[in-house]
């Protein structure tokens, strides 16, 4: 209405002519243009192309195994966890109240004790294994621990063990950590169902009858949420369902403390011990190229402060990393084990980032001082956030409110001011340059209005929801009828048809309902091939779920920016050849569809995918200079380091004691 005021006090009768062509076409055009993508939205959530039905059968289950085998695997080698040979770590068996009774925990029923204890060594690499197959128990085990005691570890090592001597149609064992489930939002069932999505990109219906869980870091919960998850855990799985599960001792008794008369049912319980002064002495011996100043730094531990601190594969392995060029006996220097704990905590910074620095693979150079910035910052928003994981898809939430709002205004505003200026230099060329430039100025200015309050509302409000897809984006042709893969862009042109008719005339209708339908077919021809084309191949890496994200960012920009653009091109084309010729009219809607549908894909390709968030976090991160700009690389490059680890799509610190002293 204010573009045809303005064209009216112009008082040219010819350009108002004109321009209501111009309008009342594209309106037409827009309209079926919305409505067919509406319709395939709503399609698109009701079946989503990623999902499937049907019951589980033996080639989903060894689909899933290929897919946690292909997530782990490579994470055992990064984290060197048989360097050259794991360490002897043992544990004892803990008996009823903490256990159930003897009679539930074994198979046959006997209330006869069972004596567990064991020890994995270099004789006995799969004792674990062993105590979790044994047949006169039903396959359940609570694997209890301190700091450091190797707990995940163990639990990695044994998911590959028992993945190795699957057979197929067996269980499937899985490897979930218990933080990422909120018991109050989700059920047991829900959440593994979940997990299998996100964490290894599998969507077949699998029923937990049919895995064997691996549950890793109960301790890592908030505490309400421990008893409930034990209580769910006990009443979701049958109690001939083997599962593992793992905790530090503390925060498990005083789960059971909270929940009288509670255990978990049918459950051996397991506790790793300490590791003795002779085995740390003995591993470290062998395992660095000082074992004479080794042994001699524990014979000076007359009062075993040393051997205190080194009780555990955590700090044994510290001191390896850290202790190898220098002398061991500097340990005995500090006044207690506490101090020696922190002395090695602090020392694998300066051992990972060595001076002079070293560039990485990327050929990235990290300064010492800058890597140690860069990590205590990521440890204090970690620790802030009370999280274990760092994800990059949700550094948004590192932005200040404030900030979201001033990036999502600048957002609109450059996505205004484009689009003004496209339409006003448009209507220039075809009704002269005083029209353009007054019609540009006030569009512009509206585009401006709408997108800052749009984007503002986007950044501040809802960015930070997205995740990315765990499957690569591909290019597939669908199998699909012509019919079934466009029906739902096709069921609206007749009734736009009718409209246009009634607003504009037969023969204008007509012309643009007909290119308006060759739109249509090519974006649902584009989107359906995208949709049906997520390959079945898990992104089980941080760096890979990045770029997977932003190819998926480019498609979908390029999907919507082409439909868009062909749109309003074709639109403004056709209505100003009308009035001053096809030629130009033509020429002039191309050059405006191509830059407003840039914008406009510019746009979706941001706020449709986690990727355009991060994109502004890490801006945010840069420019108060506290991460550097390539963040994945530096990430990554710490992970290569051994000072991160990393958990499915997720970074995490080497141990959370690290990120807690860090922070």
């Amino acid at each position: 209405m204010v573009l045809y005021l303005l064209a009216r006090s112009l008082h040219d009768n010819d350009v108002l002519e004109g321009l209501d062509k111009v309008f009342s076409i594209i309106g037409g055009m827009s309209g079926l243009l919305g409505l067919a993508l509406t319709v395939r939205a709503v399609r698109s959530v009701g079946s989503p192309a990623d999902a499937h039905d049907g019951q589980a059968d033996s080639s989903g289950l060894d689909g899933l195994a290929t897919a946690v085998e292909q997530v782990w695997r490579p994470e055992l080698r990064r984290r060197r966890l048989a360097n050259p040979h794991p360490l002897p770590i043992a544990w004892t068996t803990i008996g009823p109240p903490i256990a159930d009774h003897w009679s539930n925990i074994r198979s046959d029923g006997h209330p006869m004790p069972l004596n567990l204890d064991d020890c994995l060594d270099l004789r006995r690499p799969d004792a674990l294994h062993q105590v979790l197959t044994d047949e006169r128990l039903r396959g359940r085990v609570i694997l209890l621990g301190e700091p450091g005691a190797g707990k995940t570890t163990l639990l990695l090592r044994e998911a590959l063990r028992l993945l190795r001597a699957r057979t197929s149609g067996d269980r499937v064992p899985v490897l979930l950590r218990l933080p990422t489930w909120n018991p109050d939002e989700q059920t047991l069932e829900q959440w593994i169902t979940t997990q299998l999505a996100t964490e290894y990109g599998h969507r077949s219906l699998i029923t937990t009858s049919h895995l064997l869980p691996l549950l890793d870091g109960l301790d890592e919960m908030p505490a309400p949420r421990r008893a409930r998850a034990v209580q769910a855990i006990n009443n979701t799985f049958d109690p001939d369902q083997p599962l593992v599960l793992t905790s530090r001792t503390t925060e498990y008794l005083d789960t059971l403390a909270g929940l009288p008369g509670t255990t978990m049912a049918a459950a051996a319980v397991l506790e790793l011990t300490t590791i003795a002064a002779d085995v740390a002495c003995a591993y470290l011996q062998r395992t660095t190229n000082r074992p004479g100043d080794w042994e001699a730094a524990f014979d000076r531990d007359t009062d075993g402060r040393l051997a205190d601190a080194l009780n555990a594969p955590l700090w044994i392995d510290l001191a390896r990393i850290t202790h190898t060029p220098h002398q061991p006996d500097r340990l005995l220097d500090l006044p207690d084990t506490g101090a020696i704990r922190n002395h090695l905590l602090d020392r694998l910074i300066p051992a990972a980032y060595p001076d002079p620095p070293e560039p990485g693979p990327t050929g990235h150079t990290w300064h010492r001082a800058d890597a140690e910035r860069y990590l205590r910052n990521i440890a204090h928003h970690m620790h802030r956030r009370n999280t274990h994981d760092l994800a990059w898809w949700e550094l948004v939430h590192t932005l200040p409110r404030p900030i979201r709002l001033l990036f999502g205004g600048a957002f609109g505003l450059t996505l205004g001011v484009a689009i003004g200026l496209a339409f006003g230099f448009a209507i220039g060329l075809a009704f002269g340059l005083q029209v353009g430039l007054v019609l540009g100025l006030t569009f512009g200015l509206t585009c401006v209005i709408a997108f800052v309050a749009e984007g503002g509302l986007t950044f501040g409000l809802a960015f930070g929801h997205m995740t990315p897809s765990r499957r690569q984006i591909t290019w597939r042709w669908s199998s699909r009828s012509f019919l079934r893969r466009n029906g739902s862009g096709l069921v609206g042109i007749p009734v736009v048809g009718l409209v246009g008719w009634l607003a504009v005339g037969l023969s204008r209708a007509l012309v643009a309902t007909l290119a308006l339908a060759l739109i249509v077919l090519l974006v649902e021809e584009v989107s359906t091939s995208l949709n049906g084309g997520d390959a079945e191949v898990t992104a089980s890496d941080p760096l890979t779920l990045l770029r997977n994200d932003r190819r998926r960012a480019l498609a979908n920009g390029l999907a919507y920016g082409l439909a868009s653009g062909l749109t309003i091109g074709l639109a403004f084309g056709i209505a100003v050849g009308l009035t001053v010729g096809l030629t130009l009219g033509l020429t002039v809607g191309l050059m405006l569809g191509l830059t407003v549908g840039l914008t406009i894909g510019l746009g979706v390709g941001l706020v449709t995918t986690a990727w355009g968030p991060f994109q502004y976090a890490r801006l945010w991160w840069c420019i108060r200079k506290d991460l550097p700009w390539p963040l994945m690389a530096f990430l990554a490059d710490a992970h290569r380091r051994g000072v991160l680890r990393q958990a499915g799509g997720v970074f995490q610190f080497r141990h959370s004691l690290l990120r807690d002293r860090l922070s």
